[in-house]
């Protein structure tokens, strides 16, 4: 019989979970009051910051949802310094690059149709690139083999596979977004937003994934 999984961290788990949770409840209702406003399908979560709800800018709820799931990442990370494992300074430098790239997409604004014109725009862009290309690659380091005892080893290859299907939306994503650069938005072949809220919602997934062992 196996012997049941040790929580490395409950309180930390609860942090992270509270963090994401709240993230992924102020997402659906961005989702559903800007839905007349900004297109699920052509423009970007970050677009919101453009949105309205009546008279007031939807920008302050878009910033909370970046602030919720940074700080639940750090709630993570946090947890799984405390595993005290080898290799963790690396996965909690990438976590914390994750952390911090979505607390400057929270508080520097995109441009309005998505394309880095201005210094603000182009910080944004960077931050949001870096993040999601940090936060799969932590997952890999988290869960290289070797790691004997690691409280994430039952759950690698869901982990893995979630992080491979990040890092294949990045790719998509980015792509997307140089054909834009280049042909510009009237030119625009590739859902954006359609495979941005896709790689959003596989990393939420990986999220919950690996804050599992802390609780």
């Amino acid at each position: 019989m196996n012997k049941p999984a040790t929580a490395v961290s409950p309180l930390h788990g609860r942090i992270a979970l509270g963090g994401i949770g709240l993230a992924v409840a102020i997402s659906i209702a961005l989702h559903l009051r800007l839905s007349g406003q900004v297109s699920p399908v052509w423009q970007t979560l970050s677009e919101y910051v453009y949105g309205k709800f009546g008279t007031s800018s939807a920008a302050p709820v878009f910033s909370v949802m970046c602030l919720a799931l940074s700080l639940g990442s750090v709630a993570l990370l946090a947890g799984i310094a405390k595993a005290h494992r080898r290799g963790t300074t690396a996965v909690c430098v990438l976590l914390g690059v994750w952390s911090a790239g979505l607390l400057v997409c929270g508080l520097v604004p995109v441009d309005p149709d998505g394309q880095a014109r201005s210094l603000s725009g182009q910080v944004h862009n960077f931050a949001a690139l870096t993040a999601f290309v940090a936060l799969p690659a932590a997952a890999f380091v988290l869960t290289r083999k070797g790691r004997e005892g690691c409280p994430w080893e039952p759950r690698r290859t869901t982990i893995r596979r979630l992080a491979t299907a990040s890092f294949a939306s990045v790719g998509i994503v980015l792509g997307g977004f140089v054909l834009t650069l280049v042909l510009g938005p009237a030119h625009q072949d590739v859902t954006l937003g359609l495979f941005e809220r896709l790689l959003f919602t596989i990393d939420v997934a990986l999220l919950l994934t690996m804050v599992r062992p802390l609780r």
